[in-house]
Formats: structure tokens, C-alpha cells, sequence
């Protein structure tokens, strides 16, 4: 029977150039590494390294046994927390990763429920774009993201689930030249600084489409894109800039005084959150409370 602990000093020796490196990131001495790696060679009858020098080089068998043992590994991390919340015990570890808008708009809401109800529970939220949040959910880092659901809905190995839309909406500082008119049209816009933070590619049709229908040479384009709404407010703050985003979003500005949302409608796309996870990956307990607090 193969030995879960073999296969952790495996996974730890092949990615690291070194033992002792491997050694240091397991808080193993590197005497303690390299007998158990020659245990294991011992025990499966094949050699998993090839020496070359100070460098170990994986055989064929090796590279086959590391493959499958990263599967096998986070497969035995989510079931021991799954026991353990099975018995009542409210521990365990869950990650998830947030686009900037569900960062200020969903998330506030969900953990406010989420944390008193289970203290023991240990939630980490990494924050970032799809393109950083997605491989980090089929590497197993997360249990599940909350991030546009267009980015995915196209992917074979990802599950979605969409969350409500939020339409889109401008807000510019109070005094603004434009925050007393009331119809707006694209030359107005035109005349001061757009923001936003990066979008799907709806929002980029959206833009082709109103320029094709206004008669319009070019889209309405961003002066800047910045994924952190707190950048956009304070640059809206002292500054002609108009900042788009989604309504609520904007709204949690507007209450602290620091903006004021435009009653002018815009007849654009709406913003389209979704839970996105792994195709057939089990989650525990905990992760599946958190994403139903996500749903409402």
C-alpha cells in the first residue's frame, strides 16, 4: 500500500531543483527526505530519479506518479475536511476567488453571514481577473470562483452558475458638469474622461454597436482601465472623469458622499456574475454553504 506521506515528499522533491530545497519547504531534514524517497523506490521496486549531480531528475514513472499523485492529494484534503465538518466539528479551509466587482459588491454581504456562523471555518479570497482565477481553480488552489460568467460559460471543464445581473451605470464626482443634465448624449460623454474596469467582451460589442447606430467613427473607449474601483472613485473625485461600473457597486460610493450615480439610462449590458467551480469536483460542506450564501 503506497503511503500518502511518500507521495508528499515525492510531489515536494519534484518541485524543487533540489533535496534540500525540497527538504526546507516541508520543514524536513534533508537526511529525513532523501531516506524516505529511497524507501519509496525501494518499496515500488523502480527508481522514480535519475541522479544527475545535486539534481534529480524524474523517470518516466516518476512523472506518471507525480501526475496523478496532485489529483490523489487534494482528493484526500477535501475529504479529511469533509469528515471533519460531518462531525460537527466547523473546521476545515476554504478558498475562493472574486473579480474586482463581486470584491465590493457580493462578497461584503456573503462573509458578513458566513463568518459568525462558522468561526472555525478558515476562508482565504483571492482577488483577480479571470485570466489569473481560472487556473487557479482547476490547480485545485480554489474551491470556487465568483467572476463574470461570460469568461466561462463557453468552457468544457467548468461549471456555471449565474448570479443576478446588475445594470450598468455612470457616476461622476458631485459638481460634475454633467450631473445636473439630464438627457446625456455620446458627444457630452465624449467631452470628459471614461474609466471603467476591464470587461467582457459584451461591453466591447455594446460599445461597436452604439457607435454603428449613432453614426459614430469610433466606439466610446476607456481613457483608463483599472480593475480597482477605489482607483476609479478617487481619480472621479478630483477629476471631470466619468467612471462606469455596475449600479450597486457605484451606489456604495455614492452613500459615503463621494459620488453621485447618473440617472441617465444606459442602454447597455448588464454586469453577469457568476459561481464558476470544476466540473465534477466535490466540495465540502463549508464551500458549498458559502456559494449557496452567493446565490441568495
Amino acid at each position: 500500500m503506497i503511503d500518502l506521506r511518500h507521495l508528499r515528499h515525492l510531489l515536494a522533491v519534484a518541485s524543487h531543483r533540489t533535496l534540500q530545497a525540497a527538504a526546507d519547504a516541508i520543514h524536513l531534514s534533508q537526511p529525513a527526505l532523501t531516506k524516505s524517497i529511497a524507501r519509496f523506490e525501494e518499496e515500488l521496486d523502480a527508481k522514480l530519479f535519475d541522479r544527475r549531480g545535486r539534481k534529480l531528475v524524474l523517470t518516466e514513472l516518476g512523472e506518471r506518479l507525480v501526475e496523478r499523485s496532485e489529483d490523489l492529494l487534494r482528493n484526500v484534503r477535501e475529504l479529511e475536511e469533509e469528515v471533519a465538518l460531518w462531525k460537527g466539528l466547523g473546521t476545515g479551509e476554504v478558498a475562493i476567488g472574486v473579480d474586482p466587482e463581486a470584491e465590493l459588491s457580493l462578497l461584503p454581504k456573503v462573509l458578513e453571514a458566513f463568518v459568525p456562523a462558522y468561526p472555525r471555518v478558515q476562508v482565504s479570497v483571492r482577488s483577480g481577473q479571470h485570466e489569473t482565477l481560472l487556473p487557479a481553480l482547476l490547480g485545485g488552489e480554489l474551491h470556487f470562483v465568483v467572476a463574470d460568467a461570460e469568461l466561462a460559460l463557453e468552457r468544457d471543464d467548468l461549471e456555471v452558475i449565474r448570479l443576478a445581473a446588475d445594470p450598468l451605470a455612470a457616476a461622476v464626482r458631485p459638481g460634475h458638469p454633467l450631473s445636473r443634465k439630464r438627457k446625456i448624449v455620446s458627444a457630452d460623454i465624449e467631452a470628459h474622461p471614461v474609466a471603467g474596469a476591464s470587461t467582457a467582451p459584451r461591453f466591447e460589442r455594446w460599445s461597436a454597436e452604439s457607435a454603428r447606430r449613432e453614426g459614430r467613427a469610433q466606439p466610446l473607449a476607456a481613457s483608463l482601465l483599472c480593475d480597482n474601483y477605489e482607483v476609479l472613485v478617487r481619480l472621479a473625485e478630483c477629476s471631470d472623469t466619468i467612471v462606469f461600473g455596475p449600479q450597486s457597486l457605484l451606489a456604495t460610493y455614492e452613500r459615503a458622499g463621494r459620488i453621485k450615480v447618473m440617472s441617465w439610462p444606459l442602454e447597455g449590458p448588464e454586469s453577469g456574475p457568476g459561481l464558476i467551480r470544476s466540473k465534477g469536483r466535490h466540495l465540502s460542506p463549508a464551500a458549498e454553504r458559502l456559494m449557496a450564501l452567493f446565490e441568495g
